[in-house]
């Protein structure tokens, strides 16, 4: 059983953790009706992306039929995450309640979410900083926002995951299990990954720490 330090320290890192993904997630939303000034586009080729897009099914958003809570104009909505795989590299991806209510809460995400859900994994006995992945997934309120769009929303997101880890020093893109993901580094070593489903509804983002590279083992890992 872990020591109370040492339980306060998880907890500390925690708060930490939740603190830095609204950060994130509110900016980009902020930032996402125009490209950020200064951000790069390298590599986010519409005809890119569409190529490399599967076919989408009639079937593929999942059932909200179990009634998602609504805070606000954005409903909080765990069914979002059966798009990402339940774990990663063995680390179970584990819903997070609290930063996902947290940051639905504010206005500026109602703009182009209708639907949140955000999850963690941590690998244990690890600072909270050291090897760790945060993965948003969000239901746009209109799916018919084009790639100049996407392109936005990912440039503000990651100059807003990099603010504290040294800024944005590059950006590529990169074919993961037949799609198309677009991919932020940080300075300090973070790196952020994107990708928009098929349907086009479903923006999944991921944030990575460690060598063991969980951001990418997300994208490896998304359901059609």
């Amino acid at each position: 059983m872990p020591s109370r330090p040492a339980r306060r320290r998880a907890l500390a890192g925690r708060e930490w953790l939740g603190a830095a993904v609204a950060a994130v997630l509110v900016l980009a939303a902020c930032g996402s009706g125009a490209a950020a000034p200064g951000a790069t586009s390298q590599g986010s080729s519409p005809s890119a992306a569409s190529a490399a897009a599967p076919a989408a099914s009639a079937g593929n958003p999942p059932s909200t039929a179990a009634g998602p809570s609504s805070v606000g104009t954005v409903a909080v909505d765990p069914n979002l995450l059966t798009f990402v795989p339940d774990e990663v590299d063995g680390l179970k991806l584990t819903y997070d309640p609290e930063t996902t209510a947290r940051v639905v809460n504010d206005p500026a995400l109602a703009r182009d979410a209708s639907a949140l859900a955000i999850a963690i994994a941590v690998e244990p006995g690890t600072s909270v900083a050291s090897e760790l992945t945060v993965v948003s997934v969000v239901r746009l309120r209109d799916p018919t926002v084009d790639d100049a769009w996407f392109r936005a929303y990912r440039d503000s997101y990651d100059q807003a995951a990099c603010s504290s880890a040294g800024g944005v020093s590059g950006h590529a893109q990169a074919t993961i299990s037949g799609r198309v993901v677009f991919i932020g580094t940080c300075a300090g070593g973070a790196v952020i990954y994107h990708v928009r489903l098929a349907d086009r509804a479903i923006i999944v983002s991921a944030l990575s720490v460690g060598s063991r590279h969980l951001g990418e083992k997300v994208m490896e890992g998304i359901k059609p």
